[in-house]
């Protein structure tokens, strides 16, 4: 949660300075249950000294439980960071048509604990991706460094949801945009190794997808070397208004504007389907 945090406020242009945090559990004296307060405490604690962000306040919520047993774990993370020219920030949607995409960062494609499992497999479980704080203090540094450099249109974070949710909303644009961009990118090479599904919806960290304009790109490349950061090539923004994804021999191909309508639509859909569900029950 705290790297997550991080790469949101790093994708902004801005550094990370430090955090606040609730710690939502059930009943500690249950010891599994302690289990998971104790390694939430360290995880944070670790995150927070690699990445310079001291704790300043915060609060604990204990022994939220119900018949049926305890919540799932749920430490929150607030985290506020400095931009020190307001001219450098990033936005987190795709800015123009022509412009480079580049993922920085790699994926191990691990679904553990994914998104894609929960919501398409039906399953809460698994391993998930091992955290690698080195690898995100990188990433943030360069994305600060881009950012301060004026070589950014766009940054967004990678991580609920994994790749292909990144970049359907990078694509889809923000709620007061006028419409919606499209883009051609072919991940074949990516991660050759790891399987289409672990490539669109693998959740790793130290990931984010970033755009630049064409005279930027080499430019940005050498950044991310310096910084020690992976980065790939992805394909350009389109105004096509589609999302096509190349991964090996499969393409995917969605409408971004019906993308945009499922994403912005989606609490009134779930409310009308309470209605009705309330309706029939009576």
């Amino acid at each position: 949660a705290v790297a997550e945090a991080a790469r949101n406020i790093a994708c902004s242009g801005a550094r990370p300075l430090g955090i606040t945090d609730c710690l939502n559990f059930g009943n500690p004296e249950k010891a599994e249950v302690f289990f998971q307060f104790r390694e939430a405490a360290r995880g944070i604690s670790d995150a927070c000294r690699v990445f310079g962000t001291p704790v300043t306040g915060g609060n604990v919520s204990l022994y939220n439980e119900s018949p049926t047993g305890a919540i799932d774990p749920t430490p929150t993370i607030g985290m506020v960071g400095l931009l020190s020219r307001v001219e450098d920030r990033v936005g987190s949607y795709f800015d123009s048509p022509r412009d480079e995409v580049f993922i920085v960062g790699e994926t191990s494609g691990i679904l553990g604990g994914s998104a894609y499992w929960a919501e398409v497999c039906d399953f809460l479980g698994g391993h998930p991706p091992a955290v690698d704080l080195d690898a995100e203090l990188q990433l943030q540094r360069f994305l600060v460094a881009a950012a301060e450099q004026r070589m950014l249109r766009s940054a967004h974070d990678c991580s609920e949801g994994g790749l292909a949710v990144t970049l359907a909303e990078a694509a889809m644009g923000g709620p007061y945009v006028p419409g919606s961009l499209g883009a051609r990118l072919d991940l074949t090479g990516y991660a050759p190794d790891v399987p289409a599904e672990g490539v669109l919806y693998g959740e790793d960290g130290a990931r984010a997808v970033v755009t630049c304009a064409p005279a930027q790109a080499r430019r940005l490349i050498d950044l991310a070397n310096e910084h020690r950061v992976p980065v790939f090539h992805a394909g350009r923004v389109e105004s096509i208004g589609t999302l096509e994804l190349q991964v090996g021999s499969e393409l995917f191909s969605w409408s971004t504007e019906a993308l945009r309508r499922i994403y912005s639509e989606a609490i009134p859909r779930r409310m009308q389907h309470t209605e009705v569900d309330r309706a029939v029950g009576e």
